[in-house]
């Protein structure tokens, strides 16, 4: 595996535009613009645009503040949230769980957009195992997502699509045609969501979400990849430049054919593949 590659070296690929920008807030400010745009244009056209959105790799308060300054009607955005934790009932975790990503909606974006750019309750969709049919069904309805905005996780996963443990075999096609449903996390991606979310609190760290799957996403009109920590560096590479397989489900967006990747200096930096060249 060769991780010397580019973020300007993905621009080779016919399906891929990349690039590089400063900082987080850069490639917010990037991402809350294009986002703008296609509302926008969705309005214009009588439509609804309909986005498939994370949790961690955005600050929505960008959003937010573009679609308060524009007044865009937020009635025409249907946002589906790709993933949710679940308790020990397999039911979504309550809204004052400090890790609930139904709160993080609703504090970063939800509650602060104003007036005509009000996003209806109708249009905020998680998936929930009590309705399982529910994403695929509107989805269907709507033909597929326009807009799947994403980050890759230390498994590869997209969403909470981990791939099966290292001792379980892997069928390649059951990951890539993976749909919305209830999944054991993995303990590499415990262990992230322990690093980057808790501070090293394990015992609040979920052992099962809710995910969109990989079908869900793969089917998506376009995917937006954003990367902004230092160990992105190493998983785009591998995403993007390594084999083609449902161990790593994020390397499936290089058969995807409309994948845009922004990723700041730090993310598309060589990897430090040896603690000396950190001193």
């Amino acid at each position: 595996m060769d991780y010397s590659q580019t973020i300007e070296s993905l621009n080779a690929r016919p399906n891929l535009l990349a690039g590089e920008v400063a900082d987080v807030e850069e490639l917010n400010r990037t991402v809350a613009s294009e986002l703008a745009t296609e509302l926008r244009t969705a309005i214009g056209l009588g439509r609804k645009l309909v986005v498939i959105a994370p949790v961690g790799p955005l600050d929505y308060r960008y959003w937010a503040e573009l679609l308060n300054q524009q007044q865009l009607d937020g009635s025409a955005l249907v946002i589906i949230n790709m993933d949710e934790y679940l308790d020990s009932r397999d039911q979504l975790v309550s809204l004052d769980h400090p890790l609930s990503f139904r709160r993080f909606m609703q504090e970063t974006l939800f509650d602060r957009l104003e007036g005509r750019s009000r996003i209806p309750q109708a249009n905020r969709i998680f998936p929930d195992p009590a309705k399982p049919d529910e994403i695929p069904g509107l989805l269907s309805r709507h033909g597929a997502a326009d807009i799947c905005y994403a980050g890759i996780g230390l498994s590869g996963h997209l969403a909470f699509n981990d791939p099966p443990g290292e001792d379980e075999p892997c069928d390649d096609d059951a990951v890539r045609h993976s749909a919305t449903r209830a999944q054991d996390l993995l303990p590499a991606t415990r262990a992230q969501v322990c690093l980057c979310g808790t501070d090293g609190v394990w015992d609040i760290v979920p052992h099962r979400a809710a995910t969109i799957g990989m079908r869900e996403i793969l089917s998506s009109r376009y995917v937006h990849v954003t990367l902004l920590r230092s160990w992105h560096a190493g998983l785009w590479r591998r995403a993007f430049f390594g084999p083609v397989t449902g161990r790593f489900p994020a390397s499936f967006l290089q058969q995807h054919p409309n994948v845009r990747v922004t990723a700041t200096r730090l993310a598309a930096s060589v990897p430090a593949l040896h603690t000396a060249l950190r001193v």
